[in-house]
């Protein structure tokens, strides 16, 4: 039986700020890694085809318009007629992310079930989808092909660019060309010395702190201590001078940090952080006691 391959179609722009022309090798370096981007995006995926066209340059700056063409069998876990349209999102999403993270480790990476929020190290969240989130931190690629484009636009001495879709659009001011560096080969090596996991559960809360910034106790499968990272929350808590009662409970968005030897095995005691409190405190009734502040 023959394969149905579903098509599907959809475009994005860089402009480049600044002069009209370009150097004909620093325009071959730019397609090279746009399409680098795209194939690493979707390597080795068993019945689909990705074909990245130039349609047209255009003068006023220096403009290059891309049109992405996708063809892939269906099967029960993929979105054929989408694909082109989450590639082109994700070509976009590279360079917001590379923008977004300044040069640093990002402060942390949720996984959700449609999307990875980011967190870079001032603290602010940039959401990018599955599609790019499980490629861009596997390996080093992705990212490379993304700062070679920025610093062929920093030597062009050009004082901006842009990436353009339909649903997005990423600016590159001079600024922030200055800040990019690449991180993801840091975080790879950080990672094979830990084995980091956030899930969502309900703690019981053991030994809350209601006046500094310390550890909470928590009861788990075991008694814990974790960090809340969750500021809004403590401050509420605090200013409210909050009651606790034995056996209340705290729903949450729970990192859990195993460190690693150097053959991957488990060592010492995993390390609990409270990245954000997902509901309000679980009462227990008349069974609440003030605790002194």
């Amino acid at each position: 039986m023959d394969k149905e391959f579903i098509k599907s179609e959809d475009y994005f722009s860089f402009e480049l700020n600044g002069e009209e022309s370009i150097d004909a090798s620093e325009l071959s370096q730019i397609l090279r890694n746009t399409v680098e981007v795209v194939e690493n995006l979707v390597p080795n995926q068993e019945d689909t085809y990705v074909n990245l066209k130039v349609t047209k340059f255009s003068t006023g700056s220096f403009d290059i318009d891309f049109s992405a063409i996708c063809e892939q069998v269906k099967n029960i876990i993929n979105s054929p007629e989408a694909l082109a349209t989450i590639i082109v999102a994700s070509v976009s999403g590279a360079f917001g992310l590379v923008k977004h993270l300044k040069g640093e480790k990002p402060e942390r990476i949720e996984e959700h079930e449609d999307r990875f929020d980011v967190v870079n190290c001032d603290g602010e969240k940039y959401s990018i989808n599955k599609a790019l989130g499980k490629q861009y931190f596997k390996n080093s690629k992705i990212e490379n092909s993304v700062i070679n484009i920025v610093n062929i636009v920093k030597n062009n001495e050009r004082d901006g660019f842009q990436i353009k879709s339909k649903r997005e659009t990423v600016k590159f001011a001079q600024s922030d060309i200055n800040s990019v560096a690449p991180i993801v080969g840091e975080i790879m090596n950080d990672s094979e010395h830990e084995f980091v996991n956030t899930i969502d559960t309900t703690l019981i809360i053991r030994k809350p702190d209601l006046v500094g910034r310390s550890k909470w106790g928590f009861i788990f499968d075991k008694n814990i201590e974790a960090t809340i990272e969750d500021k809004e929350w403590l401050t509420k808590i605090h200013n409210e001078k909050t009651k606790f009662g034995m056996g209340m409970k705290l729903p949450v968005k729970l990192k859990i940090i195993v460190p690693l030897d150097n053959n991957s095995c488990p060592i010492g005691e995993p390390t609990y952080v409270v990245v954000k409190v997902t509901g309000d405190i679980q009462e227990i009734e008349d069974n609440q006691i003030a605790l002194p502040v």
